[in-house]
Protein backbone atom coordinates (compact mmCIF):
# COMPACT_ATOMS: atom_id res chain seq x y z
CA UNK A 1 0.00 0.00 0.00
CA UNK A 2 1.47 3.38 -0.85
CA UNK A 3 1.15 6.26 1.82
CA UNK A 4 -1.52 8.72 1.78
CA UNK A 5 -0.82 12.21 1.43
CA UNK A 6 -1.44 14.68 4.00
CA UNK A 7 -0.72 18.16 4.30
CA UNK A 8 1.87 19.80 6.62
CA UNK A 9 1.58 20.06 10.29
CA UNK A 10 -1.65 17.66 10.36
CA UNK A 11 -0.19 14.68 11.68
CA UNK A 12 0.67 14.76 15.60
CA UNK A 13 -0.54 17.21 18.52
CA UNK A 14 -2.14 20.69 17.08
CA UNK A 15 -1.98 24.25 18.92
CA UNK A 16 -4.78 23.41 21.69
CA UNK A 17 -3.47 20.29 22.58
CA UNK A 18 -1.14 21.94 25.24
CA UNK A 19 -3.49 24.43 26.30
CA UNK A 20 -5.25 21.60 27.40
CA UNK A 21 -2.64 19.94 29.17
CA UNK A 22 -3.43 16.90 27.29
CA UNK A 23 -0.55 14.10 26.59
CA UNK A 24 -0.40 11.15 24.64
CA UNK A 25 -0.23 7.73 26.74
CA UNK A 26 0.25 5.07 24.72
CA UNK A 27 1.02 5.96 20.65
CA UNK A 28 3.27 8.19 20.89
CA UNK A 29 3.97 8.25 16.85
CA UNK A 30 1.35 9.58 15.51
CA UNK A 31 1.96 7.54 12.45
CA UNK A 32 1.87 3.85 13.18
CA UNK A 33 1.42 0.47 12.03
CA UNK A 34 -1.35 -2.44 13.27
CA UNK A 35 -0.22 -5.66 11.86
CA UNK A 36 -2.44 -8.99 11.84
CA UNK A 37 -5.14 -7.37 14.62
CA UNK A 38 -8.26 -5.13 13.96
CA UNK A 39 -8.25 -3.11 16.70
CA UNK A 40 -6.38 -0.75 18.85
CA UNK A 41 -6.35 1.09 22.53
CA UNK A 42 -5.22 4.52 22.04
CA UNK A 43 -4.86 6.82 25.21
CA UNK A 44 -4.10 10.16 26.40
CA UNK A 45 -3.93 11.80 29.56
CA UNK A 46 -6.15 15.25 30.22
CA UNK A 47 -4.86 17.71 32.84
CA UNK A 48 -8.18 19.13 32.66
CA UNK A 49 -11.90 17.61 32.48
CA UNK A 50 -12.53 17.63 28.93
CA UNK A 51 -15.16 16.95 26.60
CA UNK A 52 -14.40 15.21 23.21
CA UNK A 53 -15.36 14.06 20.01
CA UNK A 54 -13.38 11.65 17.38
CA UNK A 55 -13.45 11.22 13.52
CA UNK A 56 -12.69 8.20 11.98
CA UNK A 57 -12.39 8.37 7.96
CA UNK A 58 -11.05 5.41 5.67
CA UNK A 59 -8.90 7.21 3.39
CA UNK A 60 -9.58 4.89 0.28
CA UNK A 61 -13.21 5.45 0.32
CA UNK A 62 -13.13 8.80 2.43
CA UNK A 63 -15.81 7.07 4.55
CA UNK A 64 -15.98 8.17 8.21
CA UNK A 65 -16.57 5.23 10.65
CA UNK A 66 -18.31 6.77 14.03
CA UNK A 67 -19.21 3.06 15.37
CA UNK A 68 -15.95 1.85 14.93
CA UNK A 69 -14.71 4.69 18.02
CA UNK A 70 -15.19 3.69 21.76
CA UNK A 71 -14.52 6.58 23.92
CA UNK A 72 -14.02 6.02 27.73
CA UNK A 73 -12.78 7.07 31.00
CA UNK A 74 -12.56 5.98 34.16
CA UNK A 75 -11.51 9.51 35.66
CA UNK A 76 -11.39 13.19 34.24
CA UNK A 77 -7.86 12.70 33.86
CA UNK A 78 -7.59 10.12 31.40
CA UNK A 79 -9.47 9.32 27.91
CA UNK A 80 -9.47 5.91 26.19
CA UNK A 81 -9.83 5.24 22.06
CA UNK A 82 -10.85 1.84 21.03
CA UNK A 83 -10.63 1.84 17.21
CA UNK A 84 -11.45 -0.43 15.27
CA UNK A 85 -10.24 -1.19 11.34
CA UNK A 86 -13.17 -2.99 8.77
CA UNK A 87 -9.96 -3.37 6.74
CA UNK A 88 -6.84 -3.18 5.40
CA UNK A 89 -5.37 -0.02 4.49
CA UNK A 90 -4.47 3.77 6.28
CA UNK A 91 -7.10 5.42 8.30
CA UNK A 92 -7.14 8.86 9.54
CA UNK A 93 -7.80 9.20 13.58
CA UNK A 94 -8.99 12.87 14.21
CA UNK A 95 -9.19 13.75 17.66
CA UNK A 96 -11.17 17.50 18.48
CA UNK A 97 -11.62 18.27 21.75
CA UNK A 98 -12.31 21.65 24.18
CA UNK A 99 -12.96 22.31 28.52
CA UNK A 100 -15.38 20.11 29.60
CA UNK A 101 -16.78 23.16 30.89
CA UNK A 102 -16.95 25.49 28.15
CA UNK A 103 -20.80 25.88 26.14
CA UNK A 104 -19.04 25.86 22.89
CA UNK A 105 -20.02 23.03 20.56
CA UNK A 106 -17.13 23.59 18.14
CA UNK A 107 -14.37 21.00 19.52
CA UNK A 108 -10.84 22.31 18.04
CA UNK A 109 -8.67 19.44 16.60
CA UNK A 110 -6.01 18.49 19.27
CA UNK A 111 -4.80 15.43 17.78
CA UNK A 112 -4.15 13.77 14.66
CA UNK A 113 -2.81 10.05 14.01
CA UNK A 114 -2.38 8.01 10.35
CA UNK A 115 -2.90 4.50 10.82
CA UNK A 116 -1.77 1.85 8.16
CA UNK A 117 -3.97 -1.47 8.56
CA UNK A 118 -2.21 -4.99 7.30
CA UNK A 119 -2.75 -8.29 7.69
CA UNK A 120 -6.07 -8.39 9.14
CA UNK A 121 -8.25 -10.93 8.07
CA UNK A 122 -10.59 -10.58 11.71
CA UNK A 123 -14.04 -9.63 10.23
CA UNK A 124 -15.20 -6.31 11.27
CA UNK A 125 -17.25 -5.42 14.70
CA UNK A 126 -18.48 -1.59 15.08
CA UNK A 127 -18.96 -0.56 18.89
CA UNK A 128 -21.61 -0.37 20.99
CA UNK A 129 -22.96 3.55 21.25
CA UNK A 130 -22.67 5.62 24.22
CA UNK A 131 -24.69 8.15 25.45
CA UNK A 132 -23.66 11.57 26.90
CA UNK A 133 -24.38 10.28 31.05
CA UNK A 134 -21.86 7.36 30.05
CA UNK A 135 -19.19 9.90 29.51
CA UNK A 136 -19.78 12.27 31.71
CA UNK A 137 -20.36 10.23 34.48
CA UNK A 138 -17.31 8.34 34.33
CA UNK A 139 -18.46 5.13 33.92
CA UNK A 140 -16.63 2.40 32.41
CA UNK A 141 -17.40 -0.72 30.06
CA UNK A 142 -15.61 -3.94 30.74
CA UNK A 143 -17.51 -6.21 28.66
CA UNK A 144 -19.33 -6.08 26.00
CA UNK A 145 -18.01 -3.54 23.86
CA UNK A 146 -19.46 -5.32 20.87
CA UNK A 147 -22.46 -7.11 20.72
CA UNK A 148 -24.56 -7.71 17.41
CA UNK A 149 -26.74 -10.71 15.43
CA UNK A 150 -23.49 -12.58 14.86
CA UNK A 151 -21.88 -12.55 18.00
CA UNK A 152 -21.03 -16.47 19.77
CA UNK A 153 -23.02 -17.07 22.61
CA UNK A 154 -26.11 -14.77 22.60
CA UNK A 155 -28.25 -16.91 25.22
CA UNK A 156 -25.44 -16.20 27.58
CA UNK A 157 -23.99 -12.29 27.39
CA UNK A 158 -22.07 -11.25 30.19
CA UNK A 159 -22.27 -7.79 31.29
CA UNK A 160 -19.63 -5.92 33.28
CA UNK A 161 -19.53 -2.36 33.65
CA UNK A 162 -18.98 0.35 36.36
CA UNK A 163 -21.98 3.08 36.91
CA UNK A 164 -20.59 5.97 39.59
CA UNK A 165 -23.52 6.51 41.75
CA UNK A 166 -25.79 3.93 40.65
CA UNK A 167 -28.49 2.28 42.68
CA UNK A 168 -30.02 0.01 40.31
CA UNK A 169 -28.48 -1.29 36.40
CA UNK A 170 -30.57 -3.14 33.96
CA UNK A 171 -30.60 -4.62 30.57
CA UNK A 172 -33.52 -4.31 28.50
CA UNK A 173 -34.93 -6.00 25.35
CA UNK A 174 -38.23 -6.47 24.23
CA UNK A 175 -40.44 -7.15 27.18
CA UNK A 176 -37.45 -8.18 29.38
CA UNK A 177 -35.54 -6.58 32.19
CA UNK A 178 -32.24 -8.03 33.00
CA UNK A 179 -31.07 -6.84 36.21
CA UNK A 180 -27.17 -6.67 37.04
CA UNK A 181 -25.41 -6.99 40.45
CA UNK A 182 -22.95 -4.65 41.98
CA UNK A 183 -19.75 -6.44 43.23
CA UNK A 184 -16.64 -4.92 44.76
CA UNK A 185 -17.87 -1.21 42.32
CA UNK A 186 -18.27 -3.42 38.97
CA UNK A 187 -21.84 -3.96 37.94
CA UNK A 188 -22.25 -7.57 36.75
CA UNK A 189 -25.19 -9.97 35.30
CA UNK A 190 -25.77 -12.35 32.72
CA UNK A 191 -28.89 -11.97 29.82
CA UNK A 192 -30.11 -14.39 27.47
CA UNK A 193 -30.97 -12.41 24.25
CA UNK A 194 -31.00 -15.42 21.99
CA UNK A 195 -34.78 -14.77 20.93
CA UNK A 196 -34.00 -11.23 19.44
CA UNK A 197 -31.45 -12.82 18.01
CA UNK A 198 -31.74 -11.51 13.76
CA UNK A 199 -34.45 -9.06 14.54
CA UNK A 200 -32.68 -5.46 14.72
CA UNK A 201 -33.98 -5.96 18.50
CA UNK A 202 -32.42 -2.97 20.30
CA UNK A 203 -30.44 -3.80 24.17
CA UNK A 204 -29.95 -1.06 26.16
CA UNK A 205 -28.04 -0.70 29.60
CA UNK A 206 -29.69 1.46 32.10
CA UNK A 207 -29.08 3.01 35.28
CA UNK A 208 -31.31 3.65 38.15
CA UNK A 209 -30.03 6.57 40.79
CA UNK A 210 -32.73 6.58 43.42
CA UNK A 211 -33.57 3.89 44.84
CA UNK A 212 -37.24 5.24 45.53
CA UNK A 213 -38.50 5.77 41.96
CA UNK A 214 -38.38 3.27 38.95
CA UNK A 215 -36.79 5.76 36.18
CA UNK A 216 -33.47 4.73 34.31
CA UNK A 217 -31.18 6.20 32.39
CA UNK A 218 -30.04 4.82 28.94
CA UNK A 219 -26.05 4.46 28.95
CA UNK A 220 -25.38 2.44 25.56
CA UNK A 221 -27.10 0.83 23.03
CA UNK A 222 -26.81 -2.51 20.93
CA UNK A 223 -28.73 -3.89 18.09
CA UNK A 224 -28.74 -7.64 17.37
Amino acid sequence: MSRTSIPDGWLGAQPKMGELKMRVDSHRDAEFKVRGDNEVKIKLKTGLPVKVVTKLTQVSTDTDLPQFVLTQRKDKDSLTFYVAFPDNGFYKFQIFSLEESSESESLPNVYNYLVEVSDNYKPPTGYVKTYTKFYTDCCWLERPRSLHQGSPRLDDVQFELRVPGAQKVAVHCGEEWFHLSEKDGQWEGRADLDRYKGKDAKVTVNANYNKDDNSYSVLLEYRI
